[in-house]
Parts: C-alpha cells; sequence; structure tokens
C-alpha cells in the first residue's frame, strides 16, 4: 500500500512540475566551465532510435530482445504477522519477477567515436497478500530488489583502446529498511563508476527535494525527493551533468578529446538504460 501511495504521489507531483519551475541543481563552477546541450531522439519510437546532443551523434541504436519473466508460489511462514492476516482469510505467495535486456551503439563526434556494449538486470521478490476483493486486488510488497547495469566502452580511434568498465548497482533488502513513515525514503544501497584502470569517473543519482511554484515560493517535494537525472564527478570535482528532467547534458568543456568521448558515452548510456528511478520500480 505504502508502494502504490508513493506512487501515486509521484505522478501527482510530475503533472505539478509541468508546470512550475522545477530543475536539477547544476554546481555553479559546472554552469561556468561547461555548455548545456539539449538532447533529441529520447522520445517517440524505440526502433532504429538515435540520440545526438552538442556535436555528439549515436548510430541507431541496436536491441537484444527483453526478457521478463515471474514466477509465484505458495508462502509458507509462521511468523505473527502472517498468521494474522489468515484470520481476516488473506493469502500469502512469493513472487519473483525477473527483467533481462541489452543492446549496443557507437558515439561519434567528428573523427572520434566509442562502442558501447550494454546489459541491464533486474531482480525483485515480493510478498504478494491476495486479499479477495475486487476493489483492492492483490497488494504486494517488496522484500529484495537486486539491480545491476553494466557496459563496457572502447574508444575506436585509440591506437591501444583499453575499455572502460561501467558499472551501477542498487540493492534493496526490507529486513534492513529502517524507513517506517510513509513518505520516508527506503534504505538503498547504490554505487555507479566507470573506470580505465587509471581513473574513475563516480556516477551519482540526482534527487530533487524542493521545487518553485508558479507563485515562485520554495516548495519541499510531497512524497519524498524526485529522481532527475546523474551527476558524474571525478576527484577534482564534478565534470559532467545529465538532466532528466529537461533532456539536458552539461560536460565540462576544457577537457581532454578521449576523456569528453566517454563523458559523453556515459551520458548517452544514462539515458538510454530502460530503468532509471529503481526506487518507484519496487
Amino acid at each position: 500500500m505504502k508502494k502504490q501511495l508513493l506512487s501515486i504521489c509521484s505522478l501527482a507531483f510530475l503533472l505539478l512540475v509541468a508546470c512550475t519551475a522545477a530543475k536539477v541543481s547544476v554546481p555553479d563552477n559546472l554552469r561556468a566551465a561547461a555548455t548545456p546541450m539539449k538532447v533529441s531522439g529520447l522520445n517517440g519510437w524505440m526502433i532504429n532510435q538515435q540520440l545526438s546532443f552538442g556535436n555528439y551523434t549515436t548510430s541507431s541504436v541496436k536491441r537484444g530482445w527483453d526478457f521478463s519473466s515471474a514466477l509465484q508460489h505458495s508462502h509458507i511462514s509462521f511468523k505473527m504477522e502472517d498468521q494474522i492476516v489468515k484470520v481476516f482469510n488473506i493469502g500469502t505467495d512469493n513472487r519473483s519477477v525477473n527483467e533481462r535486456n541489452k543492446f549496443q551503439y557507437t558515439i561519434r563526434e567528428g573523427a572520434n567515436s566509442a562502442a558501447v556494449f550494454a546489459m541491464e538486470k533486474f531482480n525483485e521478490k515480493q510478498l504478494v497478500y491476495k486479499t479477495g476483493l475486487p476493489i483492492l486486488g492483490d497488494v504486494t510488497r517488496t522484500k529484495n530488489v537486486q539491480y545491476a547495469f553494466s557496459a563496457a566502452i572502447v574508444l575506436l580511434a585509440d591506437n591501444q583502446p583499453e575499455p572502460w568498465q561501467f558499472v551501477m548497482v542498487h540493492r534493496y533488502d526490507a529486513a534492513r529498511d529502517t524507513a517506517r513513515g510513509i513518505f520516508d525514503q527506503p534504505y538503498v544501497e547504490e554505487d555507479g563508476y566507470a573506470s580505465n584502470g587509471d581513473m574513475t569517473i563516480q556516477i551519482r543519482p540526482l534527487r530533487i527535494r524542493n521545487y518553485t511554484n508558479p507563485k515562485g515560493k520554495d516548495v519541499k517535494v510531497v512524497g519524498g525527493s524526485l529522481f532527475a537525472g546523474y551527476e558524474l564527478l571525478v576527484e577534482n570535482g564534478v565534470i559532467g551533468v545529465v538532466d532528466l528532467l529537461d533532456n539536458q547534458v552539461w560536460m565540462v568543456n576544457d577537457m581532454d578529446l578521449a576523456y569528453k568521448m566517454v563523458t559523453a558515452a556515459i551520458s548517452s548510456v544514462l539515458m538510454l538504460k530502460r530503468k532509471q528511478d529503481i526506487n518507484q520500480e519496487q
């Protein structure tokens, strides 16, 4: 029920931000050193999908078959909470949902290009309460989530290309979750990075906790923070921002061409992966 309430609140907020000034917070030092690039190709048909931003253009994205499966079976438990629901003639099942997909493409800017090979895996274990009431139907509670996204990025113009390894993981375990309030954010473990062994770029999700309403007043987001995009960081600070609210990419202008190509490739991968805010998928 908490999941359903949060989804309703998120939908209401998305309708609200359509007529308000909800913006990703881009650090001032990045604004001064970077040029925002509007992204085209994110909307519409995914067949022969191509992205472009600034001078960067991808080839048609080749996607493999999407795989999804769900397995449901009776839940046997002697816990007090599970015994109580049986008194009200509510049955419980265990359900496991699996999804997997992959895609590949190249991204080019002038004579520079990179090849990208990506794979996404998602598994959610749920407890299903079968109420038997048409108005409620089945109610699910997430027990565990495992999400992994990986990609290889290869600079094609390099004489001895060293592949970059791109990894993002998201783990949730209800047994370790300390969130108790309706609008409390669940406890999750998140990590993301891209590395070639010598240099590492950290990838961090960006979430909005406040927005500006039509009257110009700063207002707190109802139902918790709203996922808005990603921040790319190295030891010296932020080198890029992927803004999924306004479909923009920010990249530091004064970077080595190879690193700029890698940063552009990472940005395009982040925009093309199927699942974005895993918290809302649960």
